[in-house]
């Protein structure tokens, strides 16, 4: 059975740390921002507030992004 032209794939990944959600979480961030720049040049982004995103905004530090182009909301 052939599947939807844009049908989209649900990938689950279970992490042990909170650490390793982090670091997945923004090696994630980082590629499909400079995906998003390449393609558009820009790219636009919203996070939680709060401490639950300063372990992967610590991690997307250390990332390559195109700073200069990301927007976070």
């Amino acid at each position: 059975m052939a599947q939807p032209r844009n049908s989209n794939v649900m990938k689950i990944e279970i992490f042990t740390a909170a650490a390793d959600v982090a670091l997945a979480a923004a090696r994630y961030l980082a590629s499909v921002s400079r995906d998003a720049v390449a393609a558009q040049g820009k790219f636009v982004v919203a996070l939680s507030g709060g401490n639950t995103p300063w372990l992967m905004l610590n991690a997307l530090a250390q990332e390559e992004v195109p700073w200069t182009a990301m927007h976070l909301l």
